[in-house]
């Protein structure tokens, strides 16, 4: 039994990987941006550096960190400049790092918008600079606007984000109460420039993407990386280990309860045409915090598949979330198979009982069936898979 739990979850934890490691920020930008004797290409587009007096490179975000080393790896001292502001602790070589907090704002996130903007204007015409946007800028950077004191800000973003709403609407707020956010960033600077974008968010909509800082139609924005890609990276690795693979969905955009129904009804649907098989969402779902208990989102889904009873003991689950981090736990997910139920009634645990405590992180820390990765450098959402093995144990 412990045998099957253990293969199981190494196989889950591989097809993750794979999911992770296309996405990962080392190789989105050595993928996006090259450095050709005097020419830089972003993407398809080539900058002359002659025609440039100076090259900066900015950012905010989980994943900017990450992406900008990798920027400073391929341009070394071509760099003039700049500012990069993420979670991450460290030192960047050629450009201004600040740690900022995430998902909620602070007084660190009012010095970094400070600073960002008063770099941002610095530039001149002839400047041209690479700005990294991924998911977590919307709390990582602020400046409120004049009518609305940060204190009330802070306690109404604050509500919000675990009040259940989807971060489409959450954004809008956002964007609606900051001097900052809504493209009134990319107002603010003279230089030309180019966005690459690591998308965090359903449809890749860039009005919502970290609260779109730079997008008001003044510079081009690229997305380089998304749930996408991801997903399609491990159809790819699980393909020929299971009698069938399929891409369910990239836009789960669903509460937790209403997903487990949505994910419960292929489980059933595919165990019964196959005998192996591995389903793939990505997406986002909410969820509503009632109590102060201890996980996210996709640990309270993967309770919720739990209690749903929907794995027979060939099947087993891993609901997780490609940042390393769910909510307010350290974990970064959750596991669920057939014999969780045994350990449960073991235990003497009611996961009822843990789903109303919002305290989904205790629940599976208990019984084993934690995911932790620490936090990945980069954010495309989160991504459920099922898997169902052949063996007969």
């Amino acid at each position: 039994m412990k045998w099957c739990f253990i293969m199981s979850k190494k196989q889950l934890i591989k097809i993750f990987n794979k999911a992770l490691k296309v996405v990962k920020a080392k190789n989105i930008i050595r993928n996006n941006i090259k450095l050709k004797k005097r020419t830089l290409v972003i993407n398809n587009e080539k900058i002359k550096l002659k025609h440039i007096d100076n090259l900066y490179v900015f950012g905010v975000g989980k994943a900017a960190f990450d992406m900008a080393k990798e920027v400073e790896n391929i341009l070394k001292d071509k760099i003039k400049g700049g500012l990069i502001v993420s979670t991450k602790k460290g030192k960047l070589k050629r450009v201004n790092y600040i740690k900022s907090t995430h998902p909620l704002v602070s007084k660190k996130s009012l010095k970094a918008g400070k600073k960002l903007i008063n770099k941002v204007q610095k530039m001149k015409k002839k400047d041209y600079f690479i700005f990294l946007l991924s998911g977590g800028a919307s709390a990582m950077i602020e400046m409120p606007t004049k009518n609305i004191s940060f204190k009330k800000y802070k306690k109404l973003t604050s509500s919000l984000l675990t009040s259940g709403i989807s971060i489409t609407k959450l954004n809008k707020t956002r964007k609606s109460l900051s001097a900052i956010k809504g493209g009134k960033l990319a107002n603010k600077i003279k230089a030309k420039g180019s966005v690459l974008v690591l998308s965090d968010v359903i449809g890749d909509d860039l009005n919502t993407i970290g609260s779109a800082p730079m997008y008001n139609g003044k510079f081009p924005h690229n997305i380089i990386a998304n749930n996408t890609i991801a997903l399609k990276a491990a159809k790819s690795y699980i393909k020929s280990k299971v009698d069938k693979v399929k891409i369910i969905t990239n836009t789960l955009d669903k509460s937790s309860s209403n997903a487990c129904s949505y994910i419960s009804s292929f489980i059933k649907e595919y165990d019964n045409k196959y005998d192996s098989f591995c389903l793939l969402f990505g997406g986002e779902t909410t969820t509503k915090v009632k109590a102060n208990g201890i996980g996210g989102r996709n640990q309270e889904l993967a309770l919720r598949l739990l209690l749903n009873n929907k794995t027979n003991k060939n099947i087993s689950i891993l609901c997780a979330g490609s940042d390393g981090i769910d909510g307010n736990s350290k974990a970064t997910g959750a596991f669920v198979d057939f014999h969780i139920y045994k350990k449960m009634k073991k235990r003497n645990l009611d996961a009822k009982e843990y789903l109303k405590r919002s305290d989904s992180n205790s629940f599976f820390k208990a019984l084993g069936y934690d995911f932790n990765i620490g936090i990945t450098g980069t954010n495309v959402m989160d991504f459920v898979i099922i898997l169902k093995d052949k063996k007969d144990v």
